[in-house]
């Protein structure tokens, strides 16, 4: 977009336009450039020409929040500009962007000379501070709600540390007295089924705090799906699912549990959505690509509803579940992520959905090293 195109000289005359063009300066930024960090001058008002940048607020957690978005044709500044309060967000480049910087000075110049900009540039403004309260206000909120979850989990977990012990303790008898193959199977499954739950309430526990630590080993991708289905094959069968598992012997670095998680959850809700009289399948399949293993967990349900699926991986979003949290697909995005790994999914009404995971085969902090 040429700068003398801009919407904001609409409401100018072409001689007006023609003096603040002479006096605008143009920059262009790379993706991920800084445009203006928080806390510096409100210095001018910003044209938006080409791209599209982002803006961030720093959280009390020290996190950085997206709070909203500028594209080609709109303008942004803030009310530091006529006031000298200094900027209260971040700025940066989520593409390749060009901009026209319009200096405070000559900015109140123009408008003290052509009212009809003004109107615009406050309407920016209150739109702009609405969003900034909308998201805050939602951070803080989500912040809360992990909080209790992970207080609440926290005090689960003193109470059944005692029962878990003694389920465990009676599966390690029985198998003491009962030397037969389908007994140590069966306590076997017992104490795994303990220490999933366990693991299962820690992830909470860790993803309440914001981060997921890993104790990372050699993990045969191929035995991880074997380990599943042995723990998960009598529920199979009593839901009536086909569930096929296929898994080339791919090794990589991660957390094994961890990683059990992932299925468990995404293969646990393709199971939790299908309706009675439809025949379900669901589908896992790994295999090696280049540097990377990939995972696909695919079924043949109803998909993912409309109104979810831009915030799937966003906490406390859940749909048709009476005994969802809507923790499980935000938590499996952060053990993901924290194996270095990408997460997404296509989904369509009435044609199922398809979960597609990349994780790489050597841990980045390895790569690294």
């Amino acid at each position: 977009m040429k700068l003398e195109n801009h919407p904001f000289f609409k409401e100018a005359k072409v001689e007006d336009v023609s003096k603040l063009i002479e006096k605008v300066s143009e920059s262009s930024f790379k993706a991920n450039d800084i445009i203006f960090e928080e806390g510096s001058p409100s210095d001018g008002l910003y044209l938006m020409l080409k791209g599209t940048v982002v803006f961030n607020k720093l959280m009390p957690d020290g996190k950085q929040r997206t709070i909203s978005y500028s594209s080609k044709g709109n303008f942004f500044g803030e009310v530091g500009i006529f006031t000298g309060a200094p900027r209260s967000l971040s700025a940066y480049a989520q593409t390749d962007v060009q901009i026209g910087k319009i200096h405070r000075k000559h900015l109140i110049e123009f408008i003290k000379n052509t009212p009809g900009p003004i109107e615009q540039i406050l309407g920016s403004i209150v739109n702009h501070l609405h969003h900034t309260t909308k998201h805050y206000v939602e951070d803080m909120l989500e912040q809360e709600k992990m909080m209790v979850v992970g207080n609440m989990v926290n005090t689960i977990i003193h109470d059944f540390k005692n029962p878990f012990t003694l389920i465990s303790l009676g599966a390690q008898l029985i198998q003491a007295h009962h030397k037969d193959e389908k007994t140590a199977r069966l306590c076997k499954n017992i104490e795994a089924q303990v220490s999933r739950m366990v693991e299962m309430a820690n992830e909470i526990i860790e993803f309440s705090k914001g981060k997921q630590s890993l104790k990372l080993a050699d993990v045969d991708l191929a035995d991880l799906i074997e380990k599943f289905r042995e723990l998960n094959e009598p529920f199979f069968n009593a839901d009536h699912i086909n569930v096929v598992l296929q898994a080339e012997p791919v090794t990589i670095q991660g957390e094994e549990n961890k990683l059990l998680r992932v299925i468990q959850n995404l293969v646990g809700n393709a199971i939790d959505a299908f309706e009675d009289s439809r025949a379900g399948k669901v589908e896992v399949l790994v295999k090696e690509v280049g540097t990377h293993a990939k995972i696909t967990v695919a079924d043949n349900g109803k998909g993912i509803p409309e109104q979810i699926r831009n915030s799937l991986f966003t906490p406390f979003v859940t749909h048709g579940k009476s005994g969802g949290t809507g923790l499980g697909t935000a938590i499996v995005k952060s053990i993901v992520e924290a194996h270095g790994g990408t997460i997404g999914f296509e989904t369509g009404d009435g044609v199922g959905t398809t979960f597609t995971i990349l994780l790489p085969k050597i841990a980045a902090a390895e790569e690294k090293a």
